[in-house]
């Protein structure tokens, strides 16, 4: 059967709700893709905020979203997951078309937290809207979706080298409302999930228990600074490449799209090398060595010439994702097997605060560290990762594998 005969069964037979669940998912991307390169020279350029001001904004965002995630799904316990996720697209569609007219900072820094909240909010329901669908395939096909998210996004980010390069404020404000759009259109392709599923209600006590796991929550905070490394390709990256190399404007949507594809063609491949604690927590430690590597090839990007710049920051690009990629399929694994599996939500959701955290720390510390501390924050953050890094096996060896839980009642279809 051929890959497009392959396709077409899907969409006929029992798996067509997951393949519209990728057709949201890929449009959506594009958007983010669109938004995602040119979102720091938006705040900067058309905003007219400094750096450490734009990092201080999505820091007080990031914090209010990762509170209001709680709330806000228990708001929706009991209602149709297609429409709380629905729903939850078009309040970030929303908050993006606001976005050019937020012309102080307390404004924009309100507009930021409704799209965090709602972003943090969706990316609950879409999980378990993933599961709901997919049931026992759900690994497989959270696998496939962050692929497709990856050349979603990869998309977007080449179709807005031509924003980039012209760097007039229109451009970018066009961006913005096209990520919009995609919003939008994303909401209204959800309706077409066929699942009867509601999401469950979450008990308010739901983490306390996996909280004082200590061992697990040492996992959990060392993965947290790993977790920084996600920001230095879509955050700093974009205004380092213009503002502090001889290398065009042109590269940073293609450097971004690099990002993109090689995750979208060799995440499922290197998951593969780390399917146990031990195999795990070495591909994070080999995530750490790369980063020490990658961020100093970034670094010197700044300090010679336009074509050298270029090769540097391609290198440096490359084994960053590398990096990402070897991280994301360890830790991955270690949230996992490290949890007990009859507990397996409440510590996947403590896991979760890790990535949380990062969100709401890495605004302001990576800009104030490596786009005003030159030198001394590049090779700082190097040298935390590295070391967090080399530390999580030993973190990892001390938290007790937990004992298979008895089987389990067939999750429906």
């Amino acid at each position: 059967m051929t890959r497009v005969s392959r396709w077409a069964a899907v969409a006929r037979g029992p798996r067509r709700a997951e393949l519209v669940l990728h057709t949201v998912t890929l449009v959506n991307a594009l958007g983010n893709g669109l938004f995602t390169v040119a979102g720091t020279l938006f705040f900067v350029q058309v905003l007219d905020l400094s750096p450490l001001r734009m990092g201080v904004g999505l820091a007080v965002a990031a914090a209010f979203g990762l509170a209001a995630s709680v709330p806000v799904t228990r708001a929706l316990d009991g209602r149709s997951l297609r429409a709380a996720y629905g729903a939850l697209l078009m309040v970030q569609a929303v908050a993006m078309a606001l976005l050019p007219t937020a012309r102080s900072f307390v404004v924009l820094v309100a507009v930021l937290a409704l799209g965090a909240a709602g972003q943090k909010s969706a990316r609950a329901v879409n999980n378990a809207l993933i599961g709901q669908v997919a049931g026992a395939r759900r690994a497989d096909v959270r696998a496939v979706s962050r692929s497709v998210n990856n050349l979603g996004t990869a998309g977007g980010a080449l179709l807005s080298s031509a924003a980039v390069v012209s760097g007039t404020d229109r451009a970018y404000e066009l961006l913005v409302y096209a990520d919009a759009v995609t919003f939008l259109l994303a909401a209204a392709l959800v309706p077409a999930v066929r699942s009867a599923g509601r999401l469950a209600a979450a008990g308010r006590s739901r983490y306390g228990s996996a909280l004082r796991d200590s061992r697990y929550g040492a996992v959990t905070l060392a993965d947290g600074v790993m977790c920084l490394e996600y920001f230095v390709i879509t955050l700093v990256l974009p205004l380092w490449v213009v503002e502090h190399t001889s290398a065009p404007r042109a590269v940073v949507p293609v450097l971004f799209a690099l990002n993109m594809l090689l995750v979208a063609l060799f995440q499922i491949r290197v998951s593969r090398r780390a399917r146990t604690i031990a195999t795990a927590a070495r591909a994070v430690r080999v995530s750490g060595a790369l980063f020490l590597v990658s961020l100093t090839a970034l670094l010197l990007a700044g300090q010679v010439a336009a074509v050298p710049a270029v090769l540097l920051l391609v290198a440096g690009v490359g084994l960053h994702t590398v990096g990402e990629l070897y991280h994301a399929a360890g830790a991955s694994e270690l949230s996992y097997g490290l949890a007990p599996e009859e507990r397996m939500t409440e510590y996947q959701g403590v896991f979760g605060l890790g990535m949380g955290v990062a969100e709401i720390v890495a605004p302001y510390v990576l800009v104030v560290a490596c786009l005003e501390g030159g030198w001394a924050g590049w090779a700082g953050l190097a040298v935390l990762l590295s070391a967090t890094g080399a530390a999580l096996p030993f973190l990892a060896s001390r938290t007790p594998v937990p004992a298979p839980a008895p089987a389990s009642v067939p999750v429906a279809r």
